[in-house]
Parts: structure tokens; sequence; C-alpha cells
């Protein structure tokens, strides 16, 4: 942190000079769960992370440092974090959309100042961390527990969700849709417009 700034008191930050996320950081965010997991009691309790699919998450140190640790680590295929990745799905805006106002609300305060050149001054380091704990704040639980519903992440076993083989599946479908054509019709054929709309 530059000189006079200190992070407020909530949040953590880790940083190196290029500014991305290594096996490093990694290894030491592993030691940092294992900690709070120890002092809040939920160490033998089973756990899993799911990344995406950055080579600093997938490093083999990071990978037997996780199963050391009895963490269970799912990665996201590339392209697919917008589907299965709950912060990507529903968390991530609303928490932009309130870091924003935060920052809007800097701004309109005079925050900002301008330089001896007439330039407007960044924010301080500490003002981006109390946005980020203040809009954090903001994103209520029951945003983050349907989001991972929606990624199919759940540990609710009353929930809709429903594990089948992809094949079975398909056949039962198709099994379904002929029933369905022959009860609409005595002289349908499975290849016809009508019992197309039905094929999944």
């Amino acid at each position: 942190m530059p000189r006079g700034e200190q992070v407020p008191s909530g949040i953590v930050v880790w940083f190196q000079k290029n500014g991305w996320m290594d096996s490093n950081l990694m290894l030491r965010y592993v030691d940092y769960l294992n900690d709070i997991r120890s002092k809040n009691g939920t160490r033998r309790d089973p756990i899993m992370l799911v990344y995406d699919s950055f080579k600093g998450h997938l490093d083999e140190s990071v990978k037997r440092k996780f199963h050391e640790s009895g963490i269970d680590l799912a990665v996201i295929p590339g392209g697919l974090t917008s589907i299965c990745q709950p912060l990507d799905v529903s968390i991530n805006k609303p928490l932009k959309d309130n870091l924003r106002k935060e920052w809007h609300m800097w701004m309109a305060g005079g925050g900002a100042g301008e330089t001896t050149a007439g330039n407007l001054r960044r924010a301080k380091l500490s003002d981006v961390c109390s946005w980020v704990t203040y809009s954090w704040e903001y994103i209520q639980d029951e945003i983050i527990i349907e989001s991972f519903k929606s990624c199919g992440i759940s540990t609710n076993l009353d929930s809709d969700l429903e594990i089948t083989d992809e094949e079975d599946s398909d056949i039962d479908d198709i099994s379904d849709n002929i029933n369905d054509s022959e009860n609409s019709s005595n002289d349908s054929e499975i290849g016809s417009d009508d019992n197309e709309n039905h094929v999944m």
C-alpha cells in the first residue's frame, strides 16, 4: 500500500508485481482458507471450490495443496464461466453496479480533486477497499444462494436437480415425444413438422 494508507478492517489485500493471480498467491490463499476453517471449526467439513481454467489455478503444486487440505477443486471448462460460475451468473453484476455507485458518490462529493496539471486525482487504494466492502454488504444472501442453484451447485438433496445418463435421457425424451405424437394424431410420423417441435 502507498505510504499513509491502511487497508480497512475486514479486507484482505494480496498483490504481486505483474498484477496477475499466480500459483504462489493460490498456495497462500489455500493456507488462508485452512486458517479460517481451523478457527471456525469447519476444517473437517467437506468443501469444494469452483474455479475457471486459468493456469494459476491448475498448477500441480496448487492442486496437490488443495488435495492435502481436503478441498475438492471443480474446474470450469473454458467459455462456460457465464453458465457454471456462480459469481459470473448472478453476483458480479450487482457487485459492480454497487461499486460504480460508490465511485459516483465519491466523484459527486468532490473526492477526486485535481492535480496541479488539472487532471482528476485517482482514488486512494484504501478508499477503493472501502467501496468493495460496502458494495459486498449490499449483496443479499438470497442472490448468492440462487446463483449457486442456477449453476447446479447445491447441498439441498430435495432440490429439483437431477443427474441422469445423457444417452438414457435422450432416449426417454424421444419415447415421450413419440407417445405424445400418437395421442395427438392417428396419422402422425416422427419426422412430421408437428412432431419436430417436440423433439429436444
